[in-house]
This record gives C-alpha cells, sequence and structure tokens, in this order.
C-alpha cells in the first residue's frame, strides 16, 4: 500500500482532462483544517495509507479509493456518492449521515464503523464485513448485501426496503423496527437476530430457518416463507 506521502493527486474538470488538485497528499493531514470542504470528487487515491485522516464534509464523488487504508477516519457528512471503495478498509471509521448512494463498497471491511443515519442507496455491499457495525437509521434502500457479515451489527430503525440479503451472516443481528419490506433473505442464517416489531411485508424468508429468531410484534402473514 502506498503511504499517503509524495502521492500526487489529480481530479477532472470539466471533461478537459486532468488538472494536479495537491502535489503532496501530506498536505491533506498537515492542513486539514485549511481543506475542510474541499472537493476531491474522481479523485485517484487508490490504495493509500489514510488511516485516521479527518475528511468529514469533503467531498468525495466518483473517487476512487479501491484498497485504500480508511481505518479510524472521520467521514462524517462527506460526500462519497458513486465512489470506489472496493476492499477499501473502513475499520471503526466514522460515516455518520455520510452519502454513499450508489458507492461501490463491495468485499469492504466495516467492522464496529459508525454507519448511523448515512445514505447506501443501491449500494453494493456485497461480501463487505460490517461486524459489529452501528448502523441504526441508515437508509439502505434497495442494497446489496449479497453474502456480506453482518454479526452482531445494529440495524434498528433502517431503510431497507429492497435489499438484498441473500446469504447473508445475521447472528445475533438487530433489525427491530426496521423495514425490511420486499428484502431478499433467502440462505441466510438469522440465528439469534431480532426483528421486533420489523416491516417484513412481501419479505422473502423461503428455506430459511426462523427458529431462535426474535418475531415480538411481527406479522409473517405478510411474508414469502414457502
Amino acid at each position: 500500500m502506498m503511504d499517503i506521502e509524495n502521492y500526487e493527486l489529480e481530479k477532472e474538470q470539466n471533461g478537459r482532462g486532468k488538472t494536479s488538485l495537491l502535489t503532496n497528499l501530506k498536505d491533506i493531514k498537515a492542513n486539514i483544517l485549511h481543506l475542510k470542504h474541499q472537493d476531491l470528487s474522481y479523485a485517484e487515491l487508490a490504495n493509500i495509507n489514510l488511516s485516521q485522516i479527518n475528511l468529514s464534509y469533503f467531498r468525495l464523488m466518483g473517487a476512487n479509493l479501491i484498497g485504500s487504508d480508511l481505518r479510524w477516519a472521520n467521514l462524517a457528512y462527506a460526500d462519497l456518492s458513486k465512489a470506489n471503495l472496493i476492499g477499501t478498509s473502513l475499520r471503526q471509521a466514522n460515516l455518520y449521515r455520510a452519502d454513499l448512494h450508489l458507492a461501490n463498497l463491495s468485499r469492504s471491511h466495516l467492522s464496529e464503523a459508525n454507519l448511523r443515519e448515512s445514505h447506501l442507496c443501491e449500494t453494493d455491499l456485497s461480501q463487505a464485513t460490517l461486524y459489529e457495525a452501528e448502523a441504526q437509521g441508515a437508509y439502505l434502500y434497495k442494497a446489496s448485501l449479497f453474502k456480506s457479515n453482518l454479526m452482531n451489527a445494529h440495524f434498528y430503525g433502517c431503510y431497507l426496503l429492497g435489499a438484498d440479503l441473500r446469504e447473508t451472516q445475521c447472528q445475533y443481528t438487530d433489525f427491530r423496527w426496521a423495514n425490511l419490506s420486499k428484502a431478499d433473505f433467502r440462505g441466510a442464517n438469522l440465528y439469534q437476530t431480532r426483528l421486533k416489531c420489523a416491516n417484513l411485508s412481501q419479505a422473502d424468508f423461503r428455506g430459511v430457518n426462523l427458529d431462535n429468531v426474535d418475531l415480538d410484534g411481527v406479522d409473517l402473514s405478510v411474508a414469502l416463507l414457502k
């Protein structure tokens, strides 16, 4: 992995080719207050060590962050829509109210990350690790979580309408009061999953073992079970 120092950052401007935005990424950490609200849209930031950096409120729309290290980074309120974060490490990162809609986070590592109230609509989180992630109140409309590890994660009150949760590991996951209408859970492991008062209208649980699942206050008659 390339370190943050001496890495040239480039950005496309108005389709007229690339212009240098920062000649030395060390400036991001050294002058982080000066760079607050900086626009890094479509920046090339792949395979860089950005751990612990403060990028709150930054505009990173469409940025290429494949394989980068963003552990413990502060990305609260950041715009990461359409960003490429495949295989990125975001362990314990702060993504509170971050905009990640249409971003690609497949195979990313989000263990213990703060995703509260973040926007993950139509986001690709397939095969991602969200172990013990805090995602209360997040919006995951039609998000793909196919084969993801959601063990011990918190999705209390989340909006997961139409989400793809097939073959997920949901042991001890908290979906209380979540909107799971039309979500697909086929092949998922729901051991000790909490679904209290969740909206399961047209949610697909065909072939799923619902023993040892907290279904208090749930109307299973509106779900697909067979």
